[in-house]
């Protein structure tokens, strides 16, 4: 597991998620359990290997790993403690969407990209620090069963059913947003039409588990046709 979560954080910087060293990805340790691994803080994502990972409970107790940790920990225990349905949480400061969380800007729903976050993300409206288990509540209640939240000023929080899953919404997300920033400097922003959004994202839910296995294999080819 820790092998796949670094494959992962190093997926995430060659998608230029990284943010200096802050940004961190976990995976619970099987299914519906109360401990999780998470990325070591100090560390940008592209540095991280299968040793750079604490083991904590859901209060944010350290149970193996060495390392800092990153002051952000009730995102993941909270999340995980009100969705046993998740087992993966990626934390990152995209730029494109970083910036679409400091402005009044909706999210559209311009590419397949866009599909699993319409119509549009949850946000979760503070740019302070998730550094308290009531902030961590908040941003899970947020979050409540969607994949993905918009933090004001911040970044994103993607939660997927494994760490794939996760990565891929991720990654996803920021391409979306990223898409539309070109899309709006061309010209009117055309959304997909909302019976098409309908129609396009059943047919997506019935292969979302594969598109996120695909997905995370290519980027981790990508990886190492460049020698990572």
């Amino acid at each position: 597991m820790r092998d796949l979560l670094a494959v992962g954080c190093r997926i995430l910087s060659d998608q230029e998620h990284d943010h200096f060293h802050p940004g961190h990805v976990s995976a619970r340790v099987a299914a519906g359990a109360d401990r999780f691994w998470v990325k070591a803080g100090g560390i940008g994502l592209g540095e991280v290997g299968p040793a750079s990972f604490v083991l904590l409970d859901l209060d944010g107790n350290r149970l193996a790993g060495d390392g800092s940790l990153h002051h952000e920990m009730p995102i993941h225990g909270e999340i995980y403690r009100r969705r046993p349905d998740v087992g993966a949480i990626v934390h990152t400061h995209p730029f494109y969407s970083a910036a679409l969380a400091a402005t009044a800007a909706d999210f559209r729903v311009v590419s397949q990209d866009s599909l699993p976050f319409a119509p549009r993300p949850a946000h979760y409206d503070s740019a302070l620090l998730i550094v308290t288990p009531e902030q961590g509540r908040g941003v899970a209640q947020t979050l409540g069963d969607g994949c993905l939240v918009l933090l004001r000023n911040h970044g994103i929080v993607a939660a997927g059913a494994n760490i794939e899953e996760a990565v891929y919404l991720a990654v996803a997300f920021e391409r979306s947003v990223r898409l539309q920033h070109v899309a709006a400097g061309l010209g009117e922003v055309r959304e997909i039409a909302p019976d098409e959004i309908a129609d396009m994202t059943a047919g997506f839910a019935a292969s979302q588990a594969d598109r996120s296995r695909m997905v995370f294999a290519y980027l981790r080819r990508r990886l190492r046709d460049a020698g990572d």
